[in-house]
C-alpha cells in the first residue's frame, strides 16, 4: 500500500515509511476464505492487520466493528473465571504501548503454538491503545481457546475519559468506535486459574472474597464498580515489604483512592482458604520486571 507523500522529503527518520495512504481494504483484513466455526464470522488476517498497524495505518470503521462485534461474541460466552494449563506466557500491562506488544509476541512465544494470559490493562497512557486493543481481539478471535483476556482497572469508561485512550478513539475514528470498545471491556473476563493452583488477576484479593466460587456469580457485564469484589478484583494493592508486611492484613488504599492494600496475612489466609499456591498479578510498574 503506498504511503502518504512526503512533498517536503523532511522526515528525520527516512528508513521508516510513512503511514499508507487508505485503510487496509476489507479483502486483505478478512480473506474470504476465512471463517470461524460458529455464527461464520469473518477471521482477521492478524499478521496482516499486525504489520498495517505498525505503519499506524488504520481500518475501515465497518471493518472496526466487525473485528469489535466478533471478538464480543466471544468473551461474552466465557466465564467470569477461565482455567489455563501451562505452558502459558503471563503478560502484564501493556498500556498503548504497540510496539512493545510486538516484542512480547516475539519474545514469549509465536501466538500460533504459544498460550497466552494477558491480565489488562491494554489501554491509556501510550498512544497506540487502539493499535493495541485491534491485534489482540485479532489475536483472540483466531486463537479463542489459547489467548486469555482478562479485565484490568483500565479497561472502564472512567479511566479512558480521563487519561487518553477516549480522545484517541475519538481522533483516529469517532464516538461510535470509543463506546462498542467500552462494551466490549464489559465482557472481559475477571479472573484466571493457572493449573487450579495460582490465581492470576489485575488487581489482587478483596477482603469481601472469602472463596474462589463466589466470582463465578458476580455480575461482570458492566461499569467497574466504585466498591466490592469486582472492584477490589481489578483495583487492590499488596502492601510494600517491612518488617510488618506478613502481619499486616486489610487497610484503605490511599495510593488509589479506592479499594485496598492486603498484607501476608489477608493473602496466606486467602491462599489457604482456597488451596492456592500464589497471585499473579499485574496493576503496579517493577523496575526488576
Amino acid at each position: 500500500m503506498d504511503p502518504l507523500p512526503d512533498p517536503l522529503d523532511d522526515r528525520v527518520m527516512k528508513e521508516i515509511l510513512p503511514p499508507p495512504q487508505q485503510p487496509l481494504s476489507t479483502n486483505k483484513l478478512f480473506p474470504k476464505n476465512s471463517f470461524i466455526q460458529f455464527n461464520l464470522d469473518k477471521v482477521p488476517d492478524w499478521k496482516i492487520l499486525r504489520d498495517h498497524l505498525a505503519r499506524e495505518g488504520k481500518l475501515e470503521k465497518k471493518d472496526v466493528l466487525d473485528l469489535i462485534n466478533t471478538f464480543i461474541s466471544i468473551v461474552r460466552s466465557e466465564p467470569n473465571i477461565i482455567q489455563v494449563q501451562d505452558p502459558v506466557t503471563v503478560v502484564g500491562d501493556i498500556h498503548g504501548q504497540y510496539y512493545d506488544l510486538l516484542k512480547i509476541l516475539e519474545v514469549g512465544g509465536n501466538p500460533e503454538e504459544t498460550k497466552y494470559l494477558f491480565l489488562g490493562d491494554y489501554v491509556d497512557r501510550g498512544m497506540f491503545s487502539i493499535e493495541c486493543v485491534f491485534l489482540l481481539y485479532a489475536l483472540k478471535i483466531n486463537y479463542k481457546n489459547t489467548i486469555t483476556m482478562i479485565r484490568g482497572n483500565h479497561e472502564c469508561r472512567q479511566l479512558t475519559s480521563f487519561f487518553n485512550f477516549k480522545q484517541e478513539c475519538e481522533i483516529k475514528y469517532d464516538d461510535e468506535i470509543y463506546e462498542r470498545i467500552m462494551e466490549s471491556f464489559d465482557a472481559l473476563p475477571i479472573m484466571c486459574l493457572i493449573n487450579g493452583r495460582f490465581l492470576a488477576v489485575h488487581g489482587g484479593i478483596s477482603p469481601s472474597l472469602k472463596e474462589i466460587k463466589e466470582v463465578t456469580t458476580l455480575d461482570r457485564f458492566q461499569e467497574t464498580p466504585k466498591d466490592g469484589i469486582m472492584c477490589d478484583l481489578l483495583w487492590s494493592d499488596p502492601c510494600e515489604i517491612d518488617e510488618q508486611a506478613p502481619f499486616m492484613d486489610w487497610e484503605n488504599n490511599q495510593t488509589r483512592g479506592c479499594s485496598y492494600v492486603f498484607g501476608g496475612k489477608a493473602a496466606i489466609g486467602f491462599l489457604s482458604r482456597n488451596n492456592l499456591i500464589s497471585i499473579i498479578r499485574a496493576h503496579e510498574a517493577q523496575l526488576e520486571g
